[in-house]
């Protein structure tokens, strides 16, 4: 008799747990799609917006004259407080939304290398801070709803990294790692926002200065240096490409040494 009762308590158990588990995931995959709609829409808007703002620029760039005329409308029209706070926003949208293309060149090109790299660091500070503030106030739900699955359990050594600060800084280093899908999961770690935002987010410095140096290069001209960057970056993202890997699966199979001799 008394077998049958724990037979029956531990059936009780394992369905309560299934239907927790169903639960957590279904409530998983809501909040995925609907983090997937509010993207796609704002997404959307956003290349309707560009596709008719750019048609009178198309335009004017079939001729030297609007050549011409374009350069001097960038450099009259676009160097205000207003036109520097929308970029600045534009910039920071791009971090959290990740598959908007990167629009440090863009700041290049309108603001010259120093003043662009200022302004997108600016907005990718500010992107980076709304993204802590949002995982702070939603939890993992969104981080799941955002971040692919494979990618969560890829940085998932991030989670109880005693050394994170370190570790942090090393891979906002390496070219090819996915710091805005990082900027995601760190929230979830004990990490202070104070020492990520002093000793981590300088990091991003040298890719921004790269790209704002390319832009306002390539408007004034001066294609040895545009030709100089692109080279140099290219040999970096190969580099990143053949060790970004190997940088996290050493940093994974640390993780586990770990927990295997605890």
């Amino acid at each position: 008799m008394k077998d049958a009762e724990k037979h029956l308590e531990n059936d009780i158990a394992i369905n309560e747990e299934k239907s927790s588990h169903h639960l957590r995931d279904r409530i998983r995959r809501r909040n995925k799609r609907t983090v997937q709609i509010v993207t796609f829409v704002v997404i959307l808007a956003l290349l309707i917006g560009l596709t008719v703002a750019s048609i009178p620029i198309i335009k004017e760039l079939r001729t030297p004259e609007g050549m011409d005329k374009l350069k001097q409308t960038l450099e009259s029209k676009y160097t205000g407080v207003e036109s520097m706070l929308i970029f600045t926003l534009i910039q920071a949208l791009q971090v959290i939304i990740a598959v908007i293309p990167p629009v440090q060149i863009v700041g290049g090109v309108l603001y010259g290398w120093f003043v662009g790299c200022l302004l997108s660091f600016a907005g990718t500070v500010l992107g980076t801070l709304a993204i802590f503030l949002m995982v702070n106030r939603f939890g993992r739900p969104l981080v799941e709803a955002v971040i692919d699955e494979k990618l969560l359990g890829k940085y998932k050594f991030l989670q109880d990294e005693k050394e994170l600060i370190r570790v942090l800084v090393v891979l906002y280093l390496i070219p090819g790692i996915p710091k805005d899908v990082i900027s995601y999961i760190v929230p979830l770690t004990k990490v202070k926002r104070r020492d990520f935002f002093m000793y981590v987010m300088p990091c991003r410095l040298p890719a921004i200065l790269m790209s704002t140096a390319l832009g306002s290069n390539a408007m004034n001209g001066n294609f040895k240096i545009v030709i100089a960057l692109i080279s140099t970056a290219m040999v970096l993202g190969i580099l990143g490409f053949f060790f970004k890997d190997i940088a996290v699966e050493k940093l994974n199979k640390r993780r586990e040494k770990k927990r295997s001799e605890k």
